[in-house]
């Protein structure tokens, strides 16, 4: 099979084209013929050998999918050669998912809605799941806040707040494009958005919401998640994918009576209590009845091309440049 493998960590010319065989079936796996992944941030930290690239073995990067199953092992009851699947693969597969193949664990996979595009549907496990356990933990109230709402859980936490019947948006955008975005593509209203390069961009959100939030979402950190401490309501929740407050903010929540609420999405995976990782598809089925039923929309996907070192690259330069609007995925 073809694969995009890095030699080493760093730059991403570190990424190289390689053949290698088809990966074996382990007991409980399947095995999936990739055909779209999607980019995630985790994918550039851990090419760098940041903090977590250190449970990574595989030199191939990625940690989504939807695809086709191949093959399962003979343990495997729920799936069969042909079904179309998708995944949030973790650090548990046989590697990551920059590949023609990937073996799984059964429990890792999902059956694919089938109202999305392989490429819609690679383009939710990591992004979708992330939301998902934020919006569990913070939006227990009528108003939200969002920051790094642009972005792939960004956009996918918007998505699941409408359906969950939170109207009270307010969310930030620190660009014309992604401004653009979000009015275009998400159909936020124009009051709705503040711009977080603004000096009074806190007064700005806490008068278009007539106060503080029920609930604060942070997706970018440093400064960002610092200003969403000041945006906690009265026993409001915080949620964060980034890190955790200061010392000084942290007393803000104390003036609340607020909660902090770490996501680690890939929590579930860090065990080896194969029910736990059962968490994954017991969501990802969630999703699959939301998209296939009409309650939500496809998510926003732009393609960077085919199975290729000059894709991921491209992938992995707008990633770090924060200039992604969505989700980025590759044909494989």
């Amino acid at each position: 099979m073809k694969a995009v493998i890095l030699s080493a960590h760093g730059g991403a010319e570190n990424f190289r084209l390689a053949e290698l065989p088809l990966p074996p079936l382990r007991n409980g796996d399947v095995r999936i013929r990739v055909r779209s992944v999607s980019f995630n941030p985790v994918d550039y930290q851990i090419r760098k050998g940041l903090a977590e690239s250190r449970n990574v073995t595989s030199p191939i990067l990625g940690r989504d999918l939807a695809g086709v199953v191949d093959a399962v092992h003979g343990s495997v009851s729920a799936f069969r050669p042909g079904d179309e699947v998708y995944s949030y693969v973790c650090d548990l597969a046989s590697s990551g998912t920059y590949a023609e193949y990937v073996s799984v664990p059964e429990e890792l996979v999902s059956k694919k809605p089938a109202r999305l595009s392989y490429d819609q549907a690679a383009a939710v496990p990591v992004a979708g799941i992330t939301a998902w356990l934020a919006l569990e933990k913070a939006a227990k109230g009528k108003s939200l806040f969002i920051a790094g709402a642009a972005g792939g859980v960004g956009s996918f936490a918007i998505m699941l707040a409408r359906q969950r019947g939170l109207s009270a948006l307010t969310v930030t955008a620190g660009n014309p494009k992604s401004r653009a975005y979000l009015i275009e593509t998400l159909d936020l209203a124009e009051n709705q958005i503040v711009n977080y390069r603004d000096e009074d961009f806190i007064a700005q959100a806490l008068h278009r919401n007539g106060g503080r939030f029920d609930g604060v979402l942070d997706f970018v950190g440093g400064r960002i998640l610092s200003a969403c401490c000041r945006l906690v309501a009265i026993d409001g929740n915080l949620a964060s994918i980034t890190e955790a407050p200061s010392v000084s903010d942290t007393e803000y929540l104390f003036h609340c009576n607020g909660s902090f609420h770490a996501i680690g999405a890939n929590a579930y995976s860090l065990t080896e209590d194969r029910s736990q990782w059962r968490r994954y598809q017991v969501i990802l089925n969630a999703f699959s009845e939301l998209f296939d039923g009409g309650a939500l929309p496809a998510p926003p996907v732009t393609s960077v091309g085919s199975l290729s070192v000059e894709a991921v690259r491209q992938a992995h330069a707008l990633l770090e440049r924060s200039a992604v609007q969505g989700k980025l995925v590759m044909a494989c």
